[in-house]
């Protein structure tokens, strides 16, 4: 699990960076190719120390340059807690989360900013960090506690659904999110010849990892984020990206109290101030803390795993079910009448291929022996041979050993019967 927390102040930054009406950024046309957006945002923001302190894990500080890498957002500079994924939690409860303290420091902020405060987001490792549709917006002046909780989606496949589980180019595992930013950054290299600061290096691509010049971003790259949110991106075929077959989820309860308490504040001022002539730190009061600080505690609430499977809601087993029944309600038919509707077709079948093929062949070769019989008859007028016939039983029989079929004889009796 990630967790990116972020100023606000970074959203307006990162959405215009030449509006010099508002002061944002100053640069002149000669160094418009060659300006490092990112350096910008790394000097113009706040050291990761001056942002966050008092980090706990486990019951276990930590280093705050040690627990957090800096990654780069549409907010501008954000810092990333468990980056790679190696710190794990086996126990609940607040003592055995992540807790720190976050002090935004509003004198900083340019007039045009709005609102004040952070957004935190939970998301897996192998997942971009989309701040500005999943973050969670934290206030100064409060405490914060959040649980956790695990959530599984497993999707189906054809030809119920469609999902997809292959690994991505700039991602390990597949995700909509991951794939969007992807091909998203692809179109860009693609028409651009460049990416945005916070892209990640498109391998194997030309100008794949050429950041934008502030000119890129107002004729081009601007231009493409609007048919990006309009959606012309994501619904062409070459940026289809489909359900995860596999998804994971981190669900969040944010429950908040007022930070410091009056008395806790004035303690807080108390020890700050005692210390500011071994340092050159500005005097603080209640307020400072009441605008600027607040603190975060993030922990698991269950270990267990809510796991969420779709399944198809009309099967092959449910429709031959229903079949037999409608069969069986109205024409009183069960598996045995299957069994008789093969003999009766497995007969059919003899009877057309087997037993007319027989019939086929008799009559051809009764007609042959027909054939025979009138040569024999003639010959018999010819020969004036002594014939002699008898019936039995509706019956001619020849009583010469010459054999004649049934019709011949029948023949020569009607000439004359002995």
């Amino acid at each position: 699990m990630r967790i990116n927390p972020c100023r606000h102040i970074y959203k307006s930054l990162s959405r215009d960076p030449l509006q010099t009406d508002n002061k944002t950024i100053l640069v002149t046309p000669s160094d418009d190719k060659n300006f490092p957006v990112k350096n910008y945002y790394r000097q113009s923001g706040q050291k990761l120390e001056d942002f966050i302190d008092n980090v706990v894990f486990f019951e276990e500080p930590i280093k705050t340059n040690k627990a957090f890498r800096e990654q780069f957002t549409t907010h501008g500079l954000c810092w990333t807690f468990n980056a790679d994924g190696s710190r794990q939690v086996n126990r609940t409860g607040m003592d055995f989360g992540l807790s720190f303290s976050l002090d935004i420091n509003q004198s900083i902020y340019p007039d045009f900013v709005k609102t004040a405060g952070v957004k935190l987001m939970f998301h897996n490792y192998y997942e971009p960090a989309l701040i500005d549709e999943y973050g969670l917006a934290l206030t100064p002046g409060t405490e914060n506690f959040i649980s956790l909780s695990y959530e599984r989606v497993r999707n189906l496949k054809a030809p119920y659904g469609e999902c997809r589980d292959d690994p991505l180019l700039l991602y390990k595992n597949y995700s909509i999110s991951g794939c969007e930013r992807q091909c998203f950054t692809e179109v860009m290299v693609k028409e651009c010849n460049c990416k945005r600061y916070y892209l990640k290096d498109l391998p194997g691509k030309k100008y794949g990892n050429v950041d934008c010049s502030l000119s890129k971003e107002k004729s081009c790259v601007e231009r493409l984020i609007k048919r990006y949110h309009a959606g012309e991106l994501i619904n062409s075929t070459e940026c289809k990206c489909t359900d995860p077959c596999v998804s994971e989820n981190y669900l969040a309860t944010l429950s908040t109290a007022e930070y410091p308490a009056k008395n806790h504040g004035e303690a807080l001022v108390k020890n700050y101030n005692k210390d500011k002539g071994k340092t050159n730190k500005t005097k603080r009061d209640v307020t400072y803390y009441r605008e600027n600080l607040l603190k975060v505690h993030i922990y698991f609430e269950i270990l267990s795993i809510k796991e969420v499977e779709k399944v198809g809601s009309y099967k092959w087993s449910n429709l031959m079910g229903d079949v037999g029944g409608q069969l069986g309600l109205f024409l009183g038919a069960n598996i045995v009448t299957i069994f008789e509707f093969v003999d009766f077709y497995l007969r059919l079948l003899w009877y057309n291929c087997i037993v007319k093929y027989f019939l086929k062949s008799v009559k051809r070769n009764h007609n042959n022996d027909q054939r025979t019989c009138s040569l024999n008859h003639r010959n018999f007028h010819a020969t004036k041979r002594a014939i002699r016939l008898r019936v039995r039983w509706g019956m001619c029989e020849a009583v010469r050993k010459e054999k004649m079929c049934l019709p011949c004889i029948m023949s020569v009796s009607t000439n004359g019967l002995v």
